[in-house]
């Protein structure tokens, strides 16, 4: 190390830029304002004898792998024709995080489980919970991490049993009450675990009320604290569901909602599929190899339920579903690289609900963004829009009909002026296979009672719209006044 490499140059956080040897790594220099150390003919110091470094887990892929092989591990990784195994550093990055008390248990999937201790502050890392002062047979690696809400145990779903390092996918093992670092069973303690029948891997686990729902591949078992000898009791559920994705399933308004490859259902003790009206809409443009990256969210204000997901051949969440429970409606979106969203906390302590966004092209950073602040995008202006779905104006078709007025029913948020508006599109067409066309456009005004318009079709859509951030509008109850209008 030569005389410009001080201490403080050392103790920064630093990318490796390559391995030439199993014992050696090489980095660039860099001064403490982020500038690259260009050595020189003074630089000639001896320099310390050694230093001590500290690895962080390497950051995953952005897609979702699904087998072993050639082309698993990055790109230049071993030889033409050698296989790669998955592991946690070479594959999705998933993470599961839950508080223990004040403090933080993460997993990430696939990997190690990691402690946070509150007491350290926030510039304090989290440490391998194997590594934790008291630690006991704590596990090594887990597919997904909670803690119990009552009794506060630290459960690993699908991880190695005592004494093994290997993963086995239908295992669950808790930590003993109000110790999240001692997992070795005693008859003193309450540490434990339990293998699974149903299945042949654990896929997901969720809080709900007074009990743990654990997806299988094959189906839902209900695991529930029931205090010494046994601890937890486990019941099979349901037969048959299970979960898109790992972060597929969200718990409100008291019940379990989730997706699986068929559809949409809610658990409330049994499983009721639940009727959607863009099904079809979702399930035939959905891209399965990545389904590991669907999550679900809830807005608990609004009463909906959202499910981000990749369409098509897409690898990115660019579309999402929503649902309102209360309502029982559905609606479909689309996403743009300003709201690729790869999670959702609705942050009941927060006043809006949270989510991060991924790096894109337009966006070249990542950020966590509050949602439903305000009536613009960060400020800027940008299209919001509703639209409904084709409806018939005359249920055989036969006759057109005429739309010849619109009553609006909008109330204006954050109102500036009376000229603030949103614009109406009436849109129709007079044949099945026909694209939908404008008929009308209208401006509607806090001060519109009522227009008259000329649209005739066969069958329409309306589409509401504004493109403002200083205000925002909410649709009520649209009536029109329709007529027959004859056969041509």
């Amino acid at each position: 190390m030569g005389g410009l490499i001080t201490a403080e140059v050392l103790n920064q956080e630093y990318q490796i830029d390559s391995v030439p040897t199993t014992n050696t790594f090489t980095i660039t220099a860099k001064d403490t304002s982020g500038a690259t150390i260009v050595a020189n003919g003074s630089d000639s110091g001896n320099g310390g004898s050694g230093c001590d470094s500290s690895y962080q887990i390497n950051s995953g892929l952005d897609f979702y792998v699904k087998s072993t092989g050639w082309g698993v591990d990055t790109w230049g990784s071993g030889t033409w024709g050698s296989t790669s195994s998955l592991s946690s550093i070479n594959q999705l990055r998933l993470w599961s995080i839950d508080n223990f008390g004040d403090d933080v248990i993460a997993n990430v999937r696939g990997g190690a489980i990691f402690y946070w201790d509150e007491s350290g502050g926030t510039s304090a890392r989290a440490t391998n919970i194997t590594a934790v002062s008291g630690a006991s047979n704590a596990p090594t690696i887990a597919l997904q991490v909670l803690v119990s809400d009552v009794d506060r145990h630290v459960i690993a779903f699908g991880c190695n049993s005592i004494g093994s390092s290997t993963l086995d996918p239908l295992l669950v093992r808790f930590s003993d009450t109000e110790n999240a670092v001692d997992w070795t069973p005693t008859a003193t303690n309450q540490a434990g675990g339990v293998q699974l029948s149903q299945g042949s891997q654990i896929v997901s686990a969720i809080k709900t009320r007074q009990e743990i729902l654990i997806f299988t591949d094959a189906g839902i078992v209900s695991m529930k604290f029931v205090g010494s000898p046994f601890v937890y009791s486990f019941t099979e559920v349901a037969e048959g569901f299970s979960l898109i994705g790992p972060n597929a399933s969200i718990n409100a308004d008291n019940k379990v909602f989730f997706m699986d490859r068929g559809g949409f259902y809610v658990y409330s003790g049994a499983v009721q599929r639940l009727p959607c009206t863009v099904l079809d809409y979702v399930l035939t443009d959905i891209n399965l190899d990545q389904a590991h990256k669907i999550h679900a969210g809830i807005n608990a204000n609004v009463n909906e339920i959202i499910w981000f997901y990749p369409s098509g051949s897409s690898t990115e969440l660019d579309k999402y579903v929503t649902y309102n429970f209360l309502e029982r409606v559905w609606s479909i979106g689309t996403t743009t690289d300003n709201f690729v969203r790869t999670a959702w906390q609705d942050a009941s302590l927060l006043d809006f609900p949270i989510a991060p966004s991924k790096n894109s092209a337009s966006v070249n950073a990542n950020y966590v963004y509050d949602h439903e602040r305000g009536h613009g995008d960060d400020g800027s202006d940008f299209t919001a829009y509703i639209e409904s779905s084709d409806f018939d104006l005359q249920p055989d078709g036969e006759h057109y009909l005429q739309i010849q007025k619109f009553i609006p029913d909008i109330q204006f948020r954050d109102q500036n002026t009376t000229e603030d508006s949103v614009s109406v599109l009436i849109k129709g067409r007079d044949y099945p296979l026909q694209d939908l066309s404008t008929l009308e456009t209208i401006s509607i005004t806090p001060s519109s009672t009522f227009v008259n318009t000329r649209a005739r079709s066969r069958q329409c859509a309306i589409r509401i719209s504004n493109s403002s951030s200083e205000y925002g509008w909410r649709l009520g109850d649209v009536r029109m006044e329709i007529r027959p209008d004859g056969r041509r």
